[in-house]
């Protein structure tokens, strides 16, 4: 059944590295101001790029000098997830929808699974058999074969993802920043194994044109309504000049480091005074958490909360560590005030648990460098 909702459809085809991870942003932007409809946007980079996540410290994440000796890219998304490296063997889909539109789920867990959904069913059609996995996952028999994330933007929700066809796992092994290359090999060899692609699964892959063509029918399946042929209007594309000014900004790159300088000075210099400063890694079925803080008499002066996780409003993060500072590290008042955090603020952290945060935090706040 069509419903009375008309989304539209946009495929740009290849686009320069920056413009695939701002046009979404753009259109969301403008789906926010009521100047646009819901849409949904298929498209590749016509050169490789390196992504990184929102909630990502750069130089921890990425190998900075390898990108530059390769002339690879580096973009800061305004989606959760981990650093990747991304190129024309990808198809992007982009799904960009009023929270205002009844048919829009409320949850980010339900908005997965819902526009997850199509690229599931396409794979099957040309014969590999794909399911979802909460919370963001498409799998094939324990292997991912689709990467995603979502946030919102105003009064507009975002989900990509990507179709892919085939993929560069050497690159990608190279650009991540590990502490050695005994690790590095051992990345490579997990990727490689949890890791698949059209390609890999199929002795004939299908060309490219005929996968969209099943994709774009799949998502008029599941939505329920038809995808309109339609452009990027003018105040999208201005919006998307402008976007890629602030992108290409160094200061949009270093955000991250850019919040919490201080703190980062501290670890790097080593400098502590009265003060003590604990680090940990935290793994979550969400992703990898990261955490650095300084305390003093058992409370917390400073702390820093990144890793590859989603966390939405994705700038409500930064509120929650500062909300911290002044905090006893003892585990029930931190659980007791980041509760009343995430539902205040109605914060959602799919995979990743208040007590995952609560945890890590305390641990950090214990584990002096």
């Amino acid at each position: 059944m069509i419903l009375n909702t008309q989304w539209r459809f946009l495929d740009l085809g290849d686009l320069p590295p920056l413009s695939t991870q701002v046009v979404y942003h753009a259109v969301a932007e403008a789906v926010d101001r009521g100047v646009a409809p819901n849409t949904i946007i298929f498209c590749s980079p016509n050169s490789p790029l390196v992504c990184l996540g929102y909630h990502q410290e750069l130089e921890v994440e990425v190998d900075l000098e390898y990108c530059r000796l390769r002339s690879l890219p580096v973009v800061r998304r305004i989606l959760g997830g981990g650093a990747v490296y991304l190129d024309n063997d990808q198809l992007f889909y982009q799904v960009i929808a009023s929270k205002s539109d009844p048919g829009v789920p409320s949850s980010i867990e339900e908005i997965f699974r819902r526009y997850l959904a199509a690229p599931v069913r396409t794979y099957n059609d040309i014969g590999i058999p794909a399911t979802y996995r909460p919370v963001n996952d498409i799998e094939v028999e324990g292997r991912k074969i689709s990467g995603s994330g979502a946030t919102e933007v105003g009064s507009s929700v975002v989900l990509t993802g990507n179709i892919i066809f085939d993929f560069n796992f050497d690159e990608m092994t190279r650009i991540l920043k590990v502490p050695s290359e005994k690790f590095r090999d051992k990345v490579a060899k997990t990727l490689r194994e949890r890791l698949t692609t059209i390609k890999k699964e199929l002795a004939e892959p299908p060309a490219r044109e005929p996968v969209k063509q099943l994709l774009r029918r799949n998502y008029e399946l599941t939505l329920g309504s038809e995808l309109s042929d339609g452009e990027l209007s003018s105040e999208e594309l201005e919006l998307m000049r402008s976007l890629e000014t602030e992108y290409s900004n160094p200061s949009w790159l270093h955000s991250v480091e850019n919040e919490h300088q201080h703190l980062i000075l501290k670890r790097n210099l080593k400098i502590t005074g009265r003060s003590f400063l604990g680090e940990v890694a935290h793994k979550t079925q969400g992703g990898l958490l990261r955490v650095l803080v300084e305390t003093v008499d058992n409370r917390i002066v400073d702390v820093m909360i990144t890793g590859d996780f989603s966390f939405i409003p994705k700038d409500h993060l930064r509120m929650l560590e500062r909300e911290l500072k002044g905090t006893e590290t003892a585990n029930e008042i931190l659980m007791t005030k980041i509760q009343r955090l995430y539902k205040e603020y109605d914060i959602e952290s799919p995979g990743m648990a208040v007590e995952d945060i609560v945890g890590a935090v305390a641990a950090a706040a214990a584990r002096k460098i």
